[in-house]
């Protein structure tokens, strides 16, 4: 039984990598939206001020300065994002079982909720549980050939 828990922790943490770095993306257009709204106010700052201090200039300078690093990050990410999110895929789409691969593919790379999976699937939540516990082993099985 223990053996059991470590194989489906292992695949869910394999197929759990698309939304993991999915999350990762959203933070970073967060901050990104964040800084531009700071750079913004800043700008704002200096076009009332008759006389520009070098502080607020700096302060705009590094902002646009970590804002365009932070774009940098979020494309490195996106295209991270991409190249995971195919071989995830790529290896739910190996199993023998289409129930299976809907299931795996409609959670870990669609996002859906269980109760969504279910109601598409025309089947109950503990099936669905149930045949998701059964597609775990058999990417498991597959990551581990």
């Amino acid at each position: 039984m223990e053996r059991m828990m470590i194989v489906e922790q292992t695949a869910k943490e394999y197929l759990k990598q698309v939304g993991n770095i999915e999350l990762q993306i959203k933070e970073l257009q967060d901050e990104i939206k964040r800084l531009k709204e700071l750079a913004v106010s800043i700008g704002a700052l200096n076009c009332d001020e008759k006389v520009l201090s070098s502080g607020a200039q700096d302060k705009m300078a590094n902002t646009v300065c970590e804002i365009d690093e932070k774009v940098r990050e979020l494309d490195e990410k996106v295209r991270e994002f991409v190249r995971i999110r195919s071989k995830v895929m790529e290896t739910i789409h190996m199993l023998r079982n289409d129930e299976y691969e809907h299931i795996l593919y409609k959670r870990y790379c669609l996002m859906k909720k269980w109760e969504e999976i279910a109601l598409e699937m025309n089947y109950s939540y503990q099936w669905v549980c149930k045949l998701h516990g059964r597609a775990l082993k058999e990417i498991e099985k597959l990551l581990n050939c």
